[in-house]
C-alpha cells in the first residue's frame, strides 16, 4: 500500500492541535480525505465543526464507524490526556491503519473496539464493501446501485456486536460529551444499543448519518431513527459546512437531500450553550 502523509488541524488556528493520516489515494474513501487536506480543511467540515465546538479538555468521544481513525484522531487531539475517545471498527484492514494512525500521533487516550455496535450482543454478518472500505455495513453493500465490485462478489464476515451501554460499563466510562456514528444504516440498531445511555438526554450530542437507503436495508427509516431519539429527550438538527448555528428540524418535517447528510442530535438549550450567536443578513435569504 503506497501511502502518503497528511496533515490535518484538529481545532482551526490551533497550530498545537494537528495530527496526520497515511493516505493511499488508490483508494476513494482515502482521496477523498486527502483532497481535504491538500486545501487545508477538515474531512466533512460540518461533523468537524461539531467536534471543534463542543469537545473540551478531559471530556469522553465515542467513534461508532471509526474506519481509519479522522475522528478518533480529531477527537483524540481535542480532549486531551485527561480525556478518553472510544473508536469502534470491525474491519480487520481498517483496525490495522486505526490502531496505526494512533500510535503515529501518540494518542494514549485511544481505546479500539474491533467489534460493531448494535442493539443486541449477538452473532452477524459484516460485510465488506469493495468499492470502498468506508462503506462496510451489516447488509450486503453489492445492493446499492454505485457499488459495482460488491456486486460482483460478496466479502462477509462472521463477527460478535456488542453494545454501547455494555461497552460503556465495561470501560467504566463517563458520559460521552459527543457520540458520532457511521454505520452505513445501522445507526437505529446502535442508539437501541444505548437506551440507558440516552435515557433523559444525558448524551448532551450525538451525530448520525441521515442514511436512508442503509437504514431501509436494515428495516428501519429516517422517521424510526428521529421517533427513537424523539422519545429519548432530543430534537434533531441539521449541519452546516461553514460551522454555523445547528437547525433546528420540527418532528413532522421530512429531512430530503439527494445526498447523506449527517443529523445532530441534541436539546435546544444544550445547542444555545454552545452556539450562543447567531449571526444573521437581512439581504441573504
Amino acid at each position: 500500500m503506497a501511502t502518503q502523509r497528511y496533515s490535518f488541524l484538529a481545532e482551526p488556528g490551533a497550530s498545537g492541535s494537528g495530527f496526520v493520516l497515511d493516505l493511499d489515494e488508490s483508494r476513494t474513501y482515502d482521496r477523498i480525505v486527502a483532497d481535504f487536506g491538500r486545501a487545508g480543511k477538515p474531512y466533512e467540515p460540518d461533523v468537524s465543526a461539531v467536534l471543534a465546538a463542543v469537545l473540551r479538555e478531559g471530556d469522553t468521544f465515542v467513534d461508532v464507524g471509526a474506519h481509519i481513525g479522522f475522528f478518533t484522531l480529531m477527537a483524540a487531539r481535542l480532549v486531551g490526556p485527561a480525556g478518553r475517545v472510544v473508536a469502534f471498527e470491525p474491519d480487520p484492514f481498517n483496525v490495522a491503519r486505526l490502531r496505526a494512525h494512533a500510535e503515529l500521533n501518540g494518542c494514549g487516550n485511544v481505546t479500539v473496539i474491533e467489534q460493531p455496535a448494535s442493539h443486541r450482543a449477538e452473532e452477524v454478518e459484516f460485510f465488506i464493501n469493495s468499492d470502498d472500505r468506508g462503506g462496510n455495513a451489516l447488509w450486503d453493500p453489492g445492493r446499492f446501485p454505485a457499488n459495482v465490485k460488491s456486486q460482483a462478489k460478496a466479502v462477509v464476515q462472521r463477527v460478535r456486536a456488542t453494545t454501547l451501554d455494555a461497552e460503556r460499563k465495561r470501560l467504566a466510562l463517563d458520559v460521552p460529551k459527543l457520540i458520532k456514528i457511521d454505520t452505513e444504516g445501522a445507526e437505529t440498531r446502535v442508539l437501541e444499543g444505548a437506551r440507558e445511555l440516552l435515557a433523559g438526554a444525558q448524551v448532551p450530542f450525538i451525530i448520525a448519518e441521515h442514511h436512508v437507503f442503509g437504514l431501509e436495508q436494515m428495516g428501519s427509516s429516517p422517521e424510526r431513527l428521529r421517533a427513537l431519539m424523539e422519545d429519548a429527550g432530543y430534537s434533531a438538527f441539521t449541519l452546516s459546512y461553514s460551522g454555523a448555528l445547528p437547525k433546528l428540524v420540527p418532528p413532522a418535517t421530512r429531512i430530503e437531500s439527494p445526498y447523506f447528510v449527517n443529523l445532530l442530535f441534541s436539546t435546544v438549550d444544550m445547542v444555545g450553550s454552545y452556539w450562543p450567536v447567531e449571526s444573521v443578513d437581512p439581504r441573504q435569504g
